[in-house]
């Protein structure tokens, strides 16, 4: 949450009474529900600290997401701020935007099915056509994974990790050999996990949170998919020939979805393997540099510890070959 001056500085901006708005939460950002009125929909306000994004880096967000929404992608309408701004400078080094409110909710076990799986492919598909003939603003681009500092493992975990640190240059020599073409590189979500998403009773979906948006591959994208699905199944099933059988039902679905809109390169899906290993020290690196491992609660901690146990016995994330 942010303190109420800062709050109440962003609703004059953007025509709201404070009074009425609900936090909702938010990692790096706070994020607030504004119920339907005069005419609006719901809507979510998003205030962020210049420290984690500055303006040109959202208003390039937000820019991409406008296009993605003009040209029939599922995803949140951005409402100005009264003086016609997508991106509102506010008090305190924050600034804010709103957007409409997602329609449905996050997916629930009885809404885990094969007809989601194919809308979500369908939407990822969708956006990785449409990011092939994107045109950013002058002077105003989302970064290159490469330019994101939250990314920059060898920054940001220690050096007395030797073997993660080993890993995870490794794959980053790798990530160097992978072809950068329009068909395989371009301006992604970065993060459509499960969370990122609602789904309605109707099984369509809706991704919001671009806050990760950057230039990255394709076929990474599709993996932090899985990894999530991965994620997901191993809080449930403990037995790997089981979780193997759930994570290949999924993947089946989501690139038939994807496959209406999109070809999936053969390579892709060989590489899969290694973008998964990639995504997961990625998550690991992210906790080093988030948080102390001598305050962090326990659930945090032992998920820093599996982590750590799969990377340096180089557990796979899956049992099974994926293939065309």
């Amino acid at each position: 949450m942010v303190d109420k001056s800062v709050l109440q500085t962003t609703s004059n901006a953007f025509g709201l009474n404070v009074s009425l708005l609900t936090y909702v939460g938010g990692n790096v950002n706070a994020v607030y529900r504004y119920p339907a009125q005069n005419e609006y929909p719901s809507r979510i306000l998003r205030v962020s600290n210049q420290k984690w994004r500055n303006e040109k880096e959202a208003l390039a967000e937000l820019h991409f997401m406008r296009y993605l929404f003009e040209n029939g992608v599922s995803v949140p309408e951005i409402f100005p701020s009264k003086s016609g701004k997508l991106v509102e400078n506010v008090t305190g080094g924050y600034h804010a935007s709103m957007f409409s409110e997602a329609p449905g909710r996050t997916p629930t076990d009885d809404e885990w099915d094969e007809e989601m799986f194919v809308n979500w492919g369908r939407l990822v598909g969708q956006m990785h056509v449409l990011t092939q003939s994107y045109v950013p603003l002058k002077d105003v681009k989302r970064r290159d994974w490469k330019q994101e500092s939250w990314m920059d493992m060898m920054q940001h975990l220690p050096h007395e990790e030797t073997i993660a640190r080993q890993k995870a240059k490794e794959l980053l020599i790798w990530l160097e050999t992978l072809p950068k073409d329009s068909k395989n590189y371009g301006l992604v979500h970065c993060d459509l996990h499960a969370h990122n998403i609602f789904v309605t009773n109707d099984s369509m979906i809706t991704a919001f949170d671009f806050d990760d948006s950057c230039y990255h591959w394709f076929a990474y994208d599709i993996a932090i998919v899985l990894y999530s699905v991965i994620l997901r199944y191993n809080r449930q099933i403990k037995n790997n020939e089981i979780l193997d059988d759930h994570v290949a039902w999924f993947l089946d679905w989501f690139l038939k979805g994807y496959r209406e809109v999109h070809t999936v390169e053969n390579w892709w899906l060989k590489a899969m393997p290694k973008f998964l290993s990639y995504r997961r020290l990625l998550d690991y690196n992210f906790l080093h540099q988030r948080y102390d491992w001598k305050t962090v609660d326990d659930e945090r901690k032992m998920k820093w510890l599996r982590l750590k146990t799969e990377i340096e016995t180089a557990q796979p994330l899956i049992n099974f070959s994926i293939s065309l």
